[in-house]
């Protein structure tokens, strides 16, 4: 491992929960190798799963949001996490907002992108989370625009999550990341921000576990490990890794 360049990895979900069931894993085996991770929301997510946080103001509700994901993203051993205001539910690519999308790609110059999505190109399936896959898919970070430098990823790896792998059209994954070694703390930090069900965190602790756990066993028997998460590879090939790569 003292031999393999290091990466600048971007991983970029639509809410600022989403890059923690879909790559914690994958970002934890990243930080171990020693890459430098950076995770980036295209909006504060207050507008889906936050029935549980009635009564607070907006900016009460989006510190709070921030604040969770910010706490997720130490148990990763991550500690850049960056907030665009898209807006969600629904999440729209305007012109202004796939201009600033490859703005901030330029300005973190990443040598691979992970999204924690699936574009469903063919049928524009998946709400804000199909959105942001096609936005990231297509977003101008090799047009020279505001004085800054073009860039291109090298690769951007798309997330095949529990939610794609139920849509009748969709190419089943290739790529494999185990984390098994891992599990636990992935479990750990979606349980700072993850809560699909809005419900109390005592409630979120009985019933998130047993779920993570079965979502990534099931996608580690295809692999051939206890546990790992899938991925849509940028060369279309059967693969199971420890870590992503350009």
């Amino acid at each position: 491992m003292a031999n393999e360049e290091k990466m600048k990895i971007l991983v970029v979900g639509a809410h600022p929960s989403d890059p923690f069931p879909a790559n914690a894993g994958t970002v934890i085996q990243h930080v171990n190798r020693g890459d430098e991770v950076i995770l980036m929301t295209l909006t504060y997510g207050e507008e889906v799963h936050t029935e549980h946080y009635l009564g607070k103001s907006r900016d009460e509700l989006r510190q709070t949001l921030r604040e969770n994901a910010e706490k997720a993203a130490a148990v990763l051993g991550v500690n850049d996490y960056r907030f665009l205001d898209f807006g969600d539910t629904p999440l729209i690519a305007t012109r202004e907002n796939m201009l600033e999308l490859g703005e901030s790609i330029q300005d973190i110059q990443p040598d691979i992108i992970i999204c924690s999505h699936y574009p469903f190109r063919e049928t524009h399936y998946g709400f804000d989370h199909g959105e942001a896959a096609r936005m990231l898919e297509r977003a101008p970070s090799w047009r020279v625009h505001s004085g800054k430098e073009a860039h291109r990823p090298k690769a951007i790896w798309f997330s095949a999550n529990e939610q794609s792998m139920s849509h009748p059209i969709y190419r089943p994954p290739d790529t494999y990341v185990d984390i098994t070694d891992v599990i636990e703390q992935k479990i750990e930090a979606c349980l700072h921000t993850w809560n699909p069900w809005a419900c109390s965190l005592e409630k979120l602790k009985e019933i998130g576990p047993p779920l993570l756990r079965a979502t990534a066993m099931e996608q580690g028997r295809v692999a051939g490990v206890e546990y790992a998460e899938s991925y849509e590879s940028p060369w279309l090939k059967n693969q199971t890794m420890k870590h992503l790569g350009t």
